[in-house]
């Protein structure tokens, strides 16, 4: 410290004692500075220690220059001095400290602050000594990241992951990484790889232990060494694939080096030349160890010492040389030595790849002794009809050899150079088209284009004329192409051929393939010949083989066999200035008749067709159609009383033939005219007025016809109005193709004036049917609105009474007369939704039939039973009958035969008045069909009669239509539905029902229904069971008194919904009945498995529930291996009514179904009749 500095604040002098209490106490601050403290003198550029605490040695050696350098910065410009180095302990061990320091006041003075590095600090310059793309500090243990350090083109991720799983924070992971090599190597700083699947990286790692503030933990050093891992394993790769191209390839390979002294000294050779030459590697070496050339033939030897010495000193890097090399088995071989040598090198080594070339040189040897086969074959195997022979070198553009036929000598027309004699032999084709085709393909370009592409043969056909010659040909032209042995040029081996009479007799035959024909004739109207080319046996008026044209059709017209009528026609069309006239616009035919030697007159039909005009050729064909004729006339005869008109347009010569019913029926010869345009004024005069002259012209235009074809190829037709001395007439004329070839069109006019009375009448009928139809949806209407107002009713009443009951709680009777009303209320409720149900599915046939035993007996008590009840409540007489019954079971649907009989007598029931009667009478009748008694069959008359209101006749006619109701019943409430649903179960029973009725007196309704009957056996048996049963039983069932019916009774519910399961339980509870709850069918199942057996006397189970449901729960519980499982009854019990749900329930397990909403009567019957059958099987089972 300054002295000036000491004596600003002129302090006291201090005693000894007290100065040297101070320099103690300065000193123990100094030792208590972490690191130490110094002070130094600076002399000139030597720092020269005036003080510093003992507490630390000095500076390593190692950073001692950096250090000197760092405090002479600081001292020379005056700023802080700041940075880490090591120092040795008393101990001799290195450690980190921080020096802090600044000059001094005195210039001469430079204090320095000795710091000791925080462990974490000294671990952190630990680690940045290390070189690595990522440092991690990793909790040995927790695998925590304790510390990350990565280089940014690293790994580029966020920071902030200390503190969290080194797997999570670095990977994503939930787990430990599978490719970690903390587990799988010591942490002894060896260098390993790391190779992450995911990612497709390589990374070089080592770690160590270290102590991180107290805690166990592994620094981890990473380096990508991904491209160096990658380009390693691709120097591999290419390595074991040059060796394994190397061994594999076909041939050999020899490396050769060049001695000084002109040796040629093998450095490496390959097994495949070992194998080409039948020599095992070892021997290989052992003869070409010194001299590469050792194995060549000698008559080769001195050849190829040439070639390899000029290859040698020449300037090429490639060469090839061809000899023959000795074989380990005997003999030679012949290679082909393709040299490469690096003339760059001062080295001379060459590199040979030698192929066996043996089969080559023997393949083409036989090529040469092929291509001349070939070519003397040619030569000499060439038929009557060939104009020009020869072969050309195309490649080389030059004629070898030419042999001409034809006495035109083309080689001195037209050269010996390729291109220009086929130059020159295109201009004999006639057609320049053809000409243009010949030079696309016969001239050098094209020919050496196909014989790249490999089309080695080509060939057309065409027509020349060659000079001195009266008429032309038709020729074949072929060109085969082939390689010329020993050089890489294209030989053409060249054919003409006369192919006119081929080509003639072609063109005559390809218009014979869908004809039937008398014979076919080859005329030459040039010459005036004619040639038969085929005929049919036994045929009529058969020309000579061949001979004069004009003779022989001058002797058919004069033969007597032709009809008179027709010969004028034959020479017209047979004459050959019309005929070459008429086929420049293509074929034409005609018809005429001739007698044959019975009398009977044949219809013949000429077709005359161009085969080339040019040279006159014609062809004609005669065909017999007798036959067709005869079918069309008949055809015509038959659809004559169909038609007026018909005529037929031919659109080539727009000529017109016009058949009327009187030609057609009378078999006249029909109306033709060559002109259609004039002769289709006479078939319109009668329609054309001034108003619509012009549309009516228009129709009648072949171009408006065409049109309307174009537009619907099937035809069209239209209606004009004809004005005749009967009056107005209405024709329709339909317009057509006559032929599939749409050469002809035909026009078809009926009188359709009957026609379209008809259809004002049926469009008159259907505006009735329209207005019944409209009816019908009124009368749906008028019953939408009754249903609505049958529903509100019985609603309201259920709504009303519900609210009364709630406002006079206290008031017992008054609540019971509220409960009753609204159980009445719902129960018709109930009643409308069935029928219209019933009614919907029997209107789409969706009403499937039961088979189930039935008896008469308990079928008359069932109906005794309900309905006795409800007679006496309504003051009513109730009688039930049954008389010559002698089949009192039968198969059927009982349930479908229970709703008609109580549609028919509830209605009885409802429609009668106090004091009447209604009586139920039962008859057995014979069948319809006698012989349905032999096959098991019955048929029984339902009658119920009463003498209730009646209906009006009107009433009866639609009574069994849906939603009709009496007028004079429209006080009592109903959906009109009951009779249309009786009248639809009956029919599809296949029965039938009739009704008698007079207003005011009552009605009749007869019911007949046939059933199969049961067997003599199984009626016996169901006739010995209803006697055993107890009459009680079987007549009163309905009036058990409810309070002990089921007493002792533990029934399984399963019901989902809790009111439906609270409203069963308190129904059952009444009868004494113990109730178990379930929510849904596993509950249920469980529930049955886990009691005692016998434990529930009936199990109710709901169909529809969630999980499980009803069906599933059956038959879980009828598969269980328990004594009570096959026995318990099981009663389904759903909203779903209908017949096949019943069947569903049935299938399943169930013993019987109840519908909801719940009728405790029904439910009270059905449970009662399954616990007797429970009660009966256990019995039985027993006495087992």
């Amino acid at each position: 410290m300054r002295e000036d500095s000491l004596s600003m604040n002129q302090p006291a002098p201090l005693e000894p004692e007290r100065t040297s209490c101070v320099e103690e106490t300065m000193q123990d601050v100094f030792d208590a500075v972490q690191g130490g403290l110094s002070v130094y003198r600076v002399a000139g550029k030597q720092f020269v220690p005036s003080f510093f605490s003992d507490v630390l040695g000095l500076i390593c050696g190692r950073d001692r220059e950096r250090v000197m350098e760092a405090v002479c910065a600081a001292y020379d410009s005056g700023e802080l001095l700041d940075l880490s180095c090591r120092i040795r302990q008393n101990n001799g061990d290195p450690v980190w400290i921080r020096l802090n320091g600044r000059r001094a006041a005195g210039k001469d003075k430079f204090c320095i602050v000795y710091t000791v590095m925080s462990a974490e600090n000294r671990l952190l310059q630990q680690i940045a000594d290390e070189t690595a793309d990522g440092i991690y500090v990793i909790d040995r243990e927790t695998y925590e990241l304790l510390y990350a350090n990565e280089s940014g083109r690293f790994r580029g991720e966020e920071r902030g992951r200390v503190g969290r799983a080194c797997y999570a924070a670095l990977y994503g992971r939930t787990s430990p990484c599978e490719f970690c090599t903390l587990t799988s190597h010591e942490p002894d700083g060896t260098s390993h790889i790391m190779e992450t699947g995911e990612t497709g990286r390589f990374y070089s790692t080592h770690f160590r232990e270290i102590d991180w503030n107290g805690r166990p933990a592994i620094v981890k050093y990473v380096r990508d060494v991904t491209e160096e891992v990658t380009n390693r394993r691709e120097r591999e790769r290419l390595e074991q694939y040059f060796q394994t191209v190397l061994k594999h390839l076909p041939g050999g390979i020899v490396v050769v080096h060049y001695e000084k002294d002109g040796m040629l000294k093998p450095e490496f050779i390959s097994e495949g030349f070992a194998d080409m030459t039948d020599m095992t590697l070892e021997d290989a070496w052992q003869l070409y160890e010194t001299d590469a050339l050792a194995g060549v033939h000698p008559d080769d030897r001195v050849r190829v010492n040439a070639q390899m010495e000029a290859y040698v000193g020449g300037n090429d890097r490639n060469g090839e040389i061809v000899y023959r090399l000795e074989k380990g088995s005997g003999g030679y071989v012949w290679i082909k030595n393709s040299l490469t040598m690096n003339r760059d090198s001062e080295e001379k080594r060459i590199y040979s790849v030698l192929r066996d070339m043996t089969g080559e040189l023997e393949e083409k040897e036989l090529i040469r002794k092929q291509y001349k086969d070939v070519i003397l074959q040619h030569y000499h195997t060439q038929d009557s009809n060939a104009l020009i022979v020869g072969h050309c070198n195309i490649t080389q553009n030059r004629i070898l050899e030419i042999i001409d036929y034809t006495g035109v000598n083309p080689l001195k027309l037209f050269g010996s150079v390729r291109e220009e004699f086929f130059t020159g032999m295109g201009t004999l084709i006639v057609d320049e088209e053809e000409r243009r085709k010949f030079y696309g393909i016969y001239l050098n370009e094209p020919s050496l284009a196909a014989f790249m592409r490999k089309d080695f043969e080509q060939c057309m056909e065409c027509f020349v004329q060659i000079p001195g010659e009266a008429t032309g040909r038709y020729v074949q032209i072929m060109m085969t192409l082939v390689d010329t042995p020993d050089s890489s040029d294209v030989t053409g081996i060249l054919a003409i051929t006369d192919i006119t009479d081929q080509t003639i007799n072609d063109r005559i035959l390809h218009r014979l393939t869908t004809a039937s024909y008398d014979f076919v004739v080859d005329i030459n109207l040039t010459a005036d010949y004619y040639r038969v080319l085929t005929q049919s046996d036994s045929i009529l008026c058969v020309p000579p083989p061949q001979g004069n044209y004009s003779e022989w059709t001058s002797w058919v017209q004069t033969s007597g066999v032709m009809a008179p009528r027709d010969r004028e026609r034959y020479k017209y069309n047979m004459n050959p200035e019309y005929v070459i006239k008429k086929l420049q616009s293509g074929p034409y035919s005609f018809t005429f008749s001739l007698m044959d030697q019975d009398g009977d007159i044949r219809t013949k039909s000429i077709t005359l067709s161009p085969v080339d005009l040019r040279l006159g050729r014609i062809c004609l064909t005669r065909t017999d159609i007798t036959d067709s004729v005869r079918e069309q006339q008949g055809m015509l005869r038959l659809i004559a009383y169909t038609f007026e008109l018909a005529g037929f347009i031919n659109l080539a010569s727009r000529s017109l033939t016009m058949y009327t019913r009187a030609t057609v029926l009378e078999n006249l010869p029909p109306a033709y005219s060559e002109c259609y345009e004039e002769a289709i004024l006479g078939f319109i005069d009668q329609c054309i007025t001034e108003e619509n002259e012009a549309e009516v012209r228009a129709r009648f235009r072949i171009h408006t016809i065409l049109e309307g074809l174009r537009e619907k190829p099937d035809g069209y037709d239209f209606l004009l109005s004809y004005h005749t001395d009967e009056g107005e007439r209405y024709k329709q004329i339909t317009v057509m193709w006559s032929d599939v070839n749409h050469s002809t069109v035909g026009l078809v006019r009926a009188d359709v004036t009957d026609t379209l009375t008809a259809e004002r009448k049926a469009k008159k009928a259907l505006e009735d049917a329209l207005a019944l139809a409209e009816e019908a949806n009124r009368a749906k209407s008028d019953f939408l609105s009754t249903m609505s107002h049958d529903i509100r009713t019985p609603m309201n009443a259920v709504m009303g009474m519900t609210a009364l009951a709630i406002a006079h709680l206290g008031d017992r009777d008054r609540v019971a007369d509220c409960l009753q009303k609204i159980s009445i209320s719902s129960r018709h409720l109930l009643s409308l939704i069935n029928d219209i149900l019933d009614m919907n599915k029997i209107e789409r046939s969706q009403i499937t039939l039961n088979r189930m035993k039935i008896s008469l007996n308990e079928l008359l008590a069932q109906m005794s039973a309900m309905m006795a009840p409800q007679a006496r409540a309504a003051g009513l007489q109730f009688a039930v009958h049954m008389e010559d019954v002698r089949h009192k079971h039968f198969y059927g649907d009982s349930l479908r035969l229970n709703q008609i009989l109580i549609n028919i007598l509830g209605n009885a029931l409802k429609y009668t008045p106090v004091g009447g009667s209604v009586e139920f009478r039962l008859t057995e009748i014979s069948p319809v069909e006698p012989s349905a008694n032999e096959a098991g069959r019955a048929r029984y008359l339902f009658t119920i009669s009463d003498t209730g209101v009646g209906m009006s006749e009107t009433f009866l006619a639609c009574m069994f239509e849906p939603f009709m109701r009496n007028e004079s019943t429209e006080r009592i409430e109903g959906t009109g539905l009951g009779l249309s649903i009786t009248k639809g179960l009956i029919d599809l029973m296949g029965g039938r029902i009739q009704a008698e009725s007079q207003v005011g007196r009552g009605s009749c309704f007869k019911i007949e229904l046939e059933f199969d009957c049961l067997e003599a056996e199984e009626e016996a048996a169901a006739e010995a069971e209803r006697k055993t049963e107890p009459e009680a039983a079987r007549w009163n069932a309905f009036s058990l008194a409810d309070g002990d019916t089921f007493a002792g009774c533990l029934f399984l519910v399963a019901e989902d919904n809790a009111i439906n399961a609270e409203i069963l339980c308190e129904l059952l509870a009444m009868s004494g009945a113990r109730t178990v709850v379930t929510t849904d069918g596993k509950q249920a199942v469980r529930a049955f498995m886990e009691s005692e057996p016998h434990t529930y006397s009936a199990v109710l189970m709901d169909v529809q529930m969630p999980g499980m449901n009803g069906y599933d729960a059956t038959r879980a519980i009828r598969s269980m291996e328990r004594e009570d499982a096959a026995a318990i009854p099981i009663i389904a019990m759903t909203a779903n009514a209908f017949a096949e749900d019943i069947q569903a329930a049935a299938a399943a397990g169930m013993n019987a179904h109840v519908a909801k909403p719940v009728d405790m009567a029904v439910l009270r019957e059905t449970l009662l009749r399954a616990l007797k059958k429970k009660t009966v099987w256990e019995a039985e089972d027993s006495d087992r």
